[in-house]
Parts: C-alpha cells; structure tokens; sequence
C-alpha cells in the first residue's frame, strides 16, 4: 500500500509544479504578445543593437537574450525556442546565445543573492557581463572562421 501512496504523492506533487510553472510563465508569455503587439520589443532591441552587431547576432536574437539576462534560463529558453521554431535564429545564432546566457543570466536574481553573502554587485555584474561578451564574441569569431556549417 505505501508504494501506492508514494505514487499517488509524486503524482500530485508533480501536477502541482507545473501548475506553479504555468502560473509563472502564462502570464509572462501573454505579456510578451502584448509586447510585440505594441512594439515594445523593436524598441528594446534599438537599445541593444550595437552589443548584438559586436556579437555577430540579428536584432531578433535581442528579446530571447533580454529575457535570459533579466528572468533567467528557463524563461529565456522557452523564448529561445519559440524563436527557434518559427526561423527567426538559425543555429549558429542559437548557439552564440546559448553561450552568452549560460555565463550572464539571471542577473537581478543572482546579484541579489550573492550579495547577501558579501558579493560585490558592481564587481558581479562587471564581470559577467565583460566575460559573456568577450567570450560570445571569442566563439563567434572561431564560428565564422572556421567555416563551420551548423545544420
């Protein structure tokens, strides 16, 4: 009987966390529709443009990697993949993106928690941000370089 009760719990546990995740990300996806309908993302990515031109990305890869840097990797991810599949970014894009998200996310969240345990956040911030770009930029010369077809 215990094994049944166990089963029943992850069962339950499980629904629950994907309804939190849902109650999270529906909202923010709503708003990202609102967003574009607005036009606020063709303004975001104005103010970004020049970091992208030094990446080497399109102005499309602006919002995914905004909501990576701001909300983290979950909720940039699933905008990476949104992008992904209607062709807005193509592979190389993807993954200079992935680069740069996996050294610099989260920042709000992260610089507050590790400054609670004596973290400078200007030092933090500085540095994440000077290494995601430097090593971005590092691998999208090497990309184009090489000559690496990514299919």
């Amino acid at each position: 009987m215990e094994i049944f009760a166990l089963l029943f719990n992850t069962i339950i546990d499980s629904l629950l966390s994907i309804a939190r995740l849902a109650l999270i990300l529906i909202p923010i996806l709503v708003l990202i529709e609102i967003a574009r309908y607005y036009q606020v993302i063709e303004k975001m990515t104005a103010r970004v443009k020049g970091v992208l031109r030094f990446l080497t990305l399109p102005k499309e890869a602006a919002f995914p990697m905004l909501a990576g840097i701001f909300f983290g990797i979950v909720l940039g991810a699933a905008l990476i993949i949104e992008y992904s599949r209607d062709g807005s970014l193509n592979k190389r894009d993807l993954l200079l993106i992935g680069i740069f998200l996996s050294i610099c996310h989260s920042v709000v969240e992260d610089t507050f928690i590790l400054a609670v345990f004596g973290a400078n956040p200007v030092v933090l911030l500085t540095t994440r941000i000077i290494l995601a770009v430097m090593i971005t930029r590092a691998a999208a010369f090497l990309l184009d370089r090489s000559g690496a077809r990514l299919s």
